[in-house]
């Protein structure tokens, strides 16, 4: 029987979500960012269930209702080193003017919008535990900048990956994740 356990990253990447609910055809290409300088150990997985509010009530000691309060939510964090340009420009929307910018200056944009990428995680074979490719359709990328410039450490993009509902064409909810053992 083939171990199950998943092993370290090889890849993180993100691509333009397809269209009418589909997982992008290709992960490579102008619309993609792959990451590189993932720091060691720092994605983790954060899903969580929905949860339940209990109505009480004076007149008993057992629970009157019970609500379920919010849905369920999955996603996942990770952190990279990799402040470069193509970073900046992927993960915060700047931009680098080509026209009168001789001076290499990347701006930040005025406006921000939510960015909503597809993602896609691969996973690292070790002895008898095979790689693995996960993917989302569509998730929402929440960016912050974490970690101190100085001599102890570098700072990083913290990201917060959080899957979306993905519909088809007709607006119907279809799935949105998908994995595979991969071929080694």
């Amino acid at each position: 029987m083939a171990k199950t356990a998943v092993f370290g990253v090889s890849g993180v990447t993100l691509a333009n979500p397809g269209v009418n609910g589909a997982f992008p055809t290709s992960w490579d290409g102008a619309d993609a960012f792959s990451f590189k300088a993932i720091v060691k150990d720092s994605l983790s997985f954060n899903d969580s269930a929905a949860g339940d509010n209990d109505i009480e009530v004076e007149d008993s000691d057992d629970i009157y209702a019970s609500l379920q309060n919010g849905v369920d939510t999955r996603g996942f964090t990770m952190d990279t080193y990799d402040l470069s340009e193509e970073a900046y420009i992927a993960l915060l929307q700047y931009t680098k003017p080509t026209e009168g910018n001789t001076d290499g200056w990347v701006y930040a944009p005025v406006n921000s919008s939510e960015l909503i990428k597809a993602v896609q995680i691969i996973t690292k074979k070790l002895d008898d535990f095979p790689a693995k490719t996960f993917q989302w359709a569509k998730m929402k990328i929440n960016v912050t900048r974490a970690g101190t410039i100085g001599k102890s450490g570098f700072p990083n993009f913290h990201l917060e990956f959080r899957e979306q509902m993905n519909a088809d064409q007709d607006g119907k909810p279809i799935s949105g994740h998908r994995w595979k053992v991969n071929a080694n």
